[in-house]
């Protein structure tokens, strides 16, 4: 989820009462990647990926090899496997299978293991708050260019996903997948009967949207201004059934120490603490440092001791949510000035010229549909 330089792999073997053996390999992850081929993925993301094309009529392999992953990598759960890599095989599979909803069926055949360690801890939370705050924190063990956070706003709470990249690909099959893999997990939590008051994808809605109203068994909301769930905050509460809280102290404790062994990077912290602000509606530096616990004045101090200033992190998030939503949904011009807070859409498309030389509407004419193509 955040970014790496060179890194080295640490086995570390971890038997638990339950007989799970968490070798994890505990790659040491570091924040503040500048480029997208610096994000890292664990391999274990590729779950159900080879087996879900060949099921559509198609050979993965060779989709594997065009998008820069190695099949064999995937032997090994742990692989650091680019994210690019990721994001574009599962663009691939989607189009040689003509499958607009390849990410939602490739959400079906992945499973708690995958998310290694992450997930089991996610699994043996006393309740479902705990089980969502601990995936959020820790995430990046699994995944270091996604981030997931929890609103609690009146009778309802809302759990989101994001990725934190720079002139990232298109998303909409990686936010179908995170879409499933999340209601297999709350489901696990909660029953198998349960589901959301609605889901929210910050996608454009597929021609046949059919797919996901089953899946989802709610109120299905494209081209909206995040990714994720909404549903009543009672469910917070919840315990869940069967935790093993012996168990839950180990695997915390032991994603704490590996979240101890990751170097951070103020600015990406910055970044991260932005786009979220964005997607609530404020990206004010006092709102943002009040997120990140801290006084205005501090937060531009650290920012300046490490060469960096708040308004061009803001114009940096803003520039690379514009270009997600002109390209992958088809919220108006007018909503998105809105997201991004600027007053107006006149000083949004003044801007974006200035940073892109063309016009909001013109650059999402010539970069709409690039993500799959399928309609």
């Amino acid at each position: 989820m955040v970014g790496i330089g060179p890194y080295t792999r640490r086995p570390c073997g971890l038997l638990c009462p339950s007989g799970i053996n968490l070798s994890f390999g505990a790659t040491n992850w570091v924040r503040g990647a500048s480029r997208l081929s610096d994000y890292q993925l664990r391999a274990a993301g590729f779950e159900g990926y080879s087996a879900l094309v060949r099921e559509l009529g198609a050979d993965p392999d060779p989709l594997l090899r065009q998008a820069g992953v190695d099949p064999a990598w995937l032997e090994d759960p742990d692989h650091p496997t680019p994210y690019l890599a990721f994001l574009t095989a599962l663009r691939l599979g989607a189009q040689a299978t003509a499958t607009p909803h390849f990410g939602l069926l490739l959400s079906r055949k992945q499973r708690f293991a995958m998310l290694g360690a992450v997930g089991f801890a996610v699994r043996e939370a006393p309740n479902i708050m705990a089980a969502i705050e601990n995936l959020n924190r820790f995430l990046p063990v699994h995944n270091q260019a996604a981030r997931t956070a929890l609103v609690v706003v009146g009778d309802f709470a809302r759990w989101t996903f994001d990725v934190m990249l720079r002139d990232a690909p298109a998303l909409d099959q990686q936010f179908d997948l995170v879409a499933g893999v999340g209601l297999s997990l709350l489901q696990h939590l909660a029953g198998h009967q349960w589901a959301p008051s609605s889901v929210h994808l910050k996608r454009a809605e597929p021609a046949d949207p059919r797919p996901y109203r089953q899946l989802f068994r709610c109120a299905v909301v494209f081209n909206a201004d995040f990714t994720g769930f909404v549903f009543r905050k009672q469910l917070l509460s919840q315990p869940v059934a069967n935790a093993d809280q012996h168990l839950f102290r180990i695997l915390h404790h032991y994603l704490t120490q590996l979240e101890a062994k990751t170097p951070s990077d103020f600015g990406s912290l910055v970044r991260e603490t932005v786009a979220l602000s964005l997607q609530d509606g404020d990206s004010s530096i006092d709102t943002v440092a009040s997120r990140l616990g801290l006084s205005e004045r501090t937060l531009q101090r650290r920012l300046h001791a490490a060469g960096l200033n708040y308004k061009d992190i803001l114009v940096d998030v803003r520039r690379s949510v514009a270009q997600q939503y002109l390209r992958d949904t088809g919220v108006s011009l007018t909503r998105i000035a809105t997201i991004l807070g600027y007053s107006d859409l006149a000083a949004f498309s003044r801007s974006f010229h200035r940073e892109f030389g063309v016009s909001p509407r013109h650059w999402r004419q010539v970069n709409v549909g690039q993500s799959v193509g399928l309609g």
